[in-house]
């Protein structure tokens, strides 16, 4: 999990720089989204720059070109923006739900292409029933989000330690959950010389650290700004239907994986809902849907 973490985070660090300079190539231009706020917001003193074209839309690009000091003004009008946004809106289950939305599959693209590129394995690697999603990642956003949005201004050392510790407890939760109710393994650590369980390890601690200073200070404040708050209402139906959707999908995979366990112990199915699940979610659909899960079965440790 961690590794791909890793790669997520690399990921919207990617996509950040991409947006950025097209921000940055729309701005130069007096275009933009946020452009065209900062001016609306008296943020942008447009008396300033006598030589563009603030407002008229019929110049051509070359006269509405800004010079670099106007670009650094409006970079750091910007950030005031955001800034001010963040301080006056703390994120709340709009933006939660997004960011695990994102996450989930997000992680579980990356997870595949990392499969296969590194171990010439093509699996499913999802960890829902239905849908491209794997909700460990979402889980992993939204929660160092939820926990380090108050902090994302005090010392890195902080962020580092209480980083290491969330991971940790995630990675061991996730694990020993799957071990206790469905006696599903999908990693183990053991063959790590700097194992702390079968599910813990120091060197990823240190990477998990790493990671909640970069999600805190590169990450999650931009990736807040830009969802934003809803402002129209089919965004918030939209939303809401997602996380009806996402929570049966939870719902169900839960009891599926606790029916693949009670049939490894040999124990029939007590009401309609498990008749269900055990008719229409059996141990073949879970080998199929879960390929890098093993269920009755321990996975081998590598030493690397």
């Amino acid at each position: 999990m961690l590794i791909v973490s890793l790669f997520i985070l690399i990921s919207f660090l990617l996509v950040r720089a991409i947006i950025g300079a097209v921000q940055r190539y729309l701005e130069g231009r007096a275009r933009g989204a946020a452009f065209k706020r900062m001016i609306r917001q008296g943020r942008i003193d447009a008396g300033v720059y006598d030589q563009a074209r603030w407002g008229d839309e019929r110049a051509s690009s070359a006269k509405r070109r800004l010079s670099r000091e106007q670009r650094a003004a409006i970079a750091r009008a910007r950030l005031e923006m955001r800034e001010d946004f963040l301080s006056d809106n703390d994120p709340g289950f709009y933006q939660y739900v997004i960011l695990f939305l994102i996450a989930s599959v997000l992680g579980l693209v990356i997870e595949t292409i990392y499969t296969f590129v590194m171990f010439g394995v093509f699996e499913s690697r999802v960890g829902l029933v239905w849908g491209p999603f794997s909700p460990l990642y979402g889980v992993g956003a939204v929660l160092l989000t939820m926990v380090l949005w108050p902090m994302r201004n005090e010392p890195a050392w902080k962020l580092f330690l209480l980083s290491a510790v969330l991971g940790g407890t995630l990675e061991q939760f996730a694990g020993w959950s799957l071990e206790h109710f469905a006696h599903a393994q999908s990693w183990t650590y053991l063959g790590l010389p700097d194992h702390i369980t079968q599910w813990v390890a120091w060197r990823f601690l240190v990477a998990w650290g790493i990671l909640g200073i970069v999600w805190c200070r590169a990450i999650m404040p931009e990736a807040i700004f830009r969802i934003g708050e809803p402002t129209t209402r089919r965004q918030v139906v939209v939303v809401s239907l997602l996380t009806v959707f996402m929570a049966l999908d939870i719902v169900m995979t839960v009891a599926c994986f606790w029916r693949a366990g009670q049939r490894l112990e040999g124990v029939p199915p007590q009401n309609a809902l498990e008749r269900y699940v055990d008719n229409h979610f059996d141990d073949a659909f879970m080998r199929e849907t879960f390929e890098n899960m093993r269920v009755g079965e321990d996975l081998e440790p590598v030493d690397r």
